[in-house]
């Protein structure tokens, strides 16, 4: 008999740990002049060696902050990997030990001005005891055993030209969601590039709820945000957006 398990590889864009992995920063971003170099560092969190491939790879963003792959840049939105260089490409690490992956951004005076999108994988490679067979003699067959395997990704951006952001409230109510109250707000984007943010939900002066260091790339008109509070609001609540880039206070609103 033949048993199958599927290999997992799980990713989480923007975020500083996964399974066996952690890096930092929560995103890199390169610029025309300052900042047209960056690095990452991440660590094997594992019990045993492992071996990352580092690629970048290209995502379209939902609505509700999910990520698919795509092949073909969405209008508004070019991929930054062909302009980006990075090394190691690939890295072995014993257990606890860091990595860091530095990035450089090439020359992009004939390329029109915008913000260019990729994102840097860091995925672990099957070893010798990841994809192993035992023979199942009671049955007479073949058992094959595949542990998962984890990758993370962080969004890798280049701002060429002068880009603008702005995003403000177009929606906010407050549900119960599995007997637990939760603020849902739809923030829309503008601009010609993307809006990095916060949300907090105050209950009169009592912050109640908060989502932070959010992104709307430019794939994506608007994000709806799910807010777990800590109690339902009992009067006068309101929903305050902020720009995170700039620290200001765009716009609040009653809920």
């Amino acid at each position: 008999m033949l048993r199958k398990i599927l290999l997992a590889i799980s990713l989480l864009s923007g975020a500083a740990a996964y399974g066996n992995i952690s890096l930092s920063p929560y995103y890199l971003e390169l610029g025309d002049t300052a900042g047209r170099t960056g690095q990452v560092r991440f660590t094997n969190n594992s019990q045993s060696e492992k071996t990352y491939n580092i690629t970048m790879v290209n995502f379209k963003q939902s609505s509700d902050g999910r990520y698919s792959e795509i092949s073909e840049p969405i209008a508004g939105n070019p991929f930054a990997g062909p302009y980006l260089e990075w090394s190691p490409h690939q890295a072995t690490l014993q257990p606890g030990q860091s990595q860091v992956v530095r990035v450089r951004r090439r020359g992009m005076a004939a390329a029109p001005a915008g913000e260019y999108v990729s994102h840097m994988l860091i995925r672990e490679l099957p070893g010798p005891s990841d994809v192993y067979g035992t023979s199942d003699g009671k049955k007479g067959g073949l058992v094959i055993n595949l542990k998962p395997l984890y990758g993370v990704s962080i969004p890798v951006m280049i701002v060429h030209g002068e880009l603008n952001s702005s995003a403000q409230i177009d929606n906010a109510r407050v549900i119960k969601r599995d007997g637990r109250p939760v603020a849902v707000v739809t923030i829309s984007r503008a601009g010609s590039r993307s809006f990095f943010g916060s949300v907090v939900v105050k209950d009169g002066r009592r912050e109640i709820g908060k989502i932070s260091n959010f992104r709307i790339f430019m794939t994506t008109p608007s994000r709806v945000l799910d807010i777990p509070l800590t109690q339902m609001p009992a009067g006068d609540a309101s929903v305050t957006l902020i720009d995170e880039s700039t620290n200001e206070t765009l716009e609040t609103k009653s809920i």
